[in-house]
């Protein structure tokens, strides 16, 4: 192997590794952080709640990231509530890639929805609860 070629080499090995170590430490923070915890008041179908037409929604991040930030926007967890009071699911649902797990007490549901990251590590905790108009 020439000079040449094997500084061409070092330089390539090193700078790799440069790169590695740095990302590295941004991986630890991430899933050192603590949880982020948001609440938003949800407008569901008139008519759908015994009163009023809004739920209050409590959201929990755990190791949140800012590129997968849109999975705790207000528009989503809009959306996921939506699905499940305006059709009155008392019963395990699906939507945007939550999974939401009811339980009855009543005319109440508490519904926990979560979702997980398959390639990374932002875990949401999603609860709410409807009282169903009769």
């Amino acid at each position: 192997m020439s000079a040449i070629a094997w500084r061409r080499r070092a330089a390539l090995g090193l700078a790799l590794a440069t790169v590695g170590a740095a990302a590295v430490p941004s991986a630890g923070l991430a899933a050192t952080q603590q949880p982020l915890k948001v609440g938003y008041t949800v407008q569901v179908k008139q008519g759908a709640l015994a009163q009023g037409n809004t739920v209050r929604a409590k959201v929990t991040v755990t190791s949140p990231q800012s590129n997968v930030s849109d999975w705790w926007s207000r528009a989503t967890i809009t959306k996921v509530v939506k699905k499940g009071v305006n059709n009155g699911y008392q019963e395990p649902y699906k939507s945007q890639g939550y999974t939401c797990t009811p339980i009855v007490r009543g005319n109440t549901t508490s519904f926990t929805c979560r979702l997980r990251g398959a390639d990374v590590p932002t875990m949401i905790k999603l609860r709410f609860k409807a009282a169903y108009a009769g």
